[in-house]
């Protein structure tokens, strides 16, 4: 295993790249770009000095992996976080402050709501009958917390 690491030659780098950067192609979300691109610098300053020890092949190869991964998420991790519709994806927080009446009425703290094409258990502190109007105050997993509408109005009155 030691002969190994003492004979590295410049297409087992190009090899680890290669590998590298196909598994991070597959997904990993920039993981593993610093390895796949350092280990294709090492390849390349091995392939010019050839004679280069083992042990600074590792020095450039920890160093650019560090630095490409780092530049990487630097560069890039502002570019994903930044958008224009922050609950695209989170369709339980959108529905917040909708007003809807209740399709069934809520017994045991439970009920149903419709709300465009979906049906909803509610969760509400009291029993409300059917028809009532609630507003969405919030959610606990899929199921939507709700209170009814004149108790929104009597809070913000006081």
């Amino acid at each position: 295993m030691i002969d190994f690491f003492l004979n590295l030659q410049a297409w087992h780098w190009l090899t680890l790249g290669i590998f590298v950067l196909i598994l991070e192609l597959l997904g990993a979300g920039g993981f593993l770009l610093g390895i796949g691109i350092a280990s294709l610098v090492v390849a390349s300053v091995l392939a010019l000095v050839p004679g280069l020890g083992w042990h600074w092949q590792f020095v450039i190869f920890a160093v650019l992996s560090v630095v490409v991964t780092l530049v990487y998420w630097k560069r890039f991790r502002r570019f994903n976080e930044k958008t224009e519709q922050p609950l695209l994806n989170s369709r339980v927080q959108r529905l917040i402050g909708r007003k809807v009446p209740l399709l069934t009425p809520i017994t045991n703290g439970r009920g149903k709501v419709q709300i465009e094409d979906a049906l909803w258990t509610v969760s509400a502190t009291r029993e409300l009958a059917q028809g009532t109007a609630v507003v969405v105050t919030g959610a606990e997993g899929m199921t939507l917390l709700v209170e009814a509408v004149e108790t929104v109005a009597d809070e913000s009155s006081t």
